[in-house]
């Protein structure tokens, strides 16, 4: 978590140095001006909310709930950060901006941001539903426990990069089943964007 959040953080910087250079589209540039407005005055405010949450989590004795509560808390804004990035990433492929380094670098950013949350997201989807007592809804043919460790499912993330499909690890349900479709398209639109990119960086 504290790795996603330097990620996003320098993710952040890169965007307050993009507002300062206006592109063509209005449409663009009020997205990057969002994104460092956020950047500059809402995360200073929120950060130390964030370390408060940190030092109590590992130095007062929470009860495991409240603890994951915090975690979890911490991971939502995480996530929403995530798919506000996702999308103008994407929007920057129909409306380029000036700088063709910003593009790239923020999809070099953006992707150990996505593997890693993902990871996290099946990871804790799952021990929620078997604290429902309704079982695994993910299986693992690489781990034989009733719940994988939470390294198997950082794997099973990372296993993306590599292949189409997840050989080793499968939805038993309907609702795991669209969070992995939702997870391989996010995956591939942003190897598609980088190696586009990289293509037109070389070529330019």
């Amino acid at each position: 978590m504290c790795f996603v959040l330097a990620l996003q953080f320098l993710s952040g910087d890169l965007f307050v140095l993009a507002s300062r250079k206006a592109t063509s589209y209005s449409l663009l540039n009020n997205s990057i001006a969002f994104l460092a407005y956020l950047r500059q005055y809402v995360v200073p405010a929120i950060l130390p909310i964030l370390i408060g949450a940190g030092l109590v989590c590992v130095f007062f004795p929470l009860t495991p709930r409240r603890r994951r509560l915090l975690i979890d808390a911490v991971f939502i804004l995480v996530i929403f950060r995530l798919c506000m990035i996702f999308s103008i990433l994407n929007l920057m492929i129909f409306l380029p901006p000036s700088d063709r380094i910003l593009l790239f670098s923020q999809l070099l950013l953006f992707l150990p941001c996505l593997l890693l949350i993902w990871g996290w997201i099946y990871w804790r989807v799952d021990t929620y539903t078997v604290s429902l007592g309704r079982g695994r809804i993910f299986t693992s043919s690489t781990s034989e426990d009733s719940i994988p460790p939470p390294q198997d499912y950082f794997i099973a993330s990372f296993t993306s990069l590599l292949t189409t499909t997840l050989d080793n690890f499968n939805g038993k349900t309907r609702f795991a089943r669209m969070l992995m479709l939702l997870h391989g398209f996010m995956m591939w639109d942003i190897m598609a964007l980088t190696l586009s990119r990289a293509i037109a960086l070389a070529s330019s």
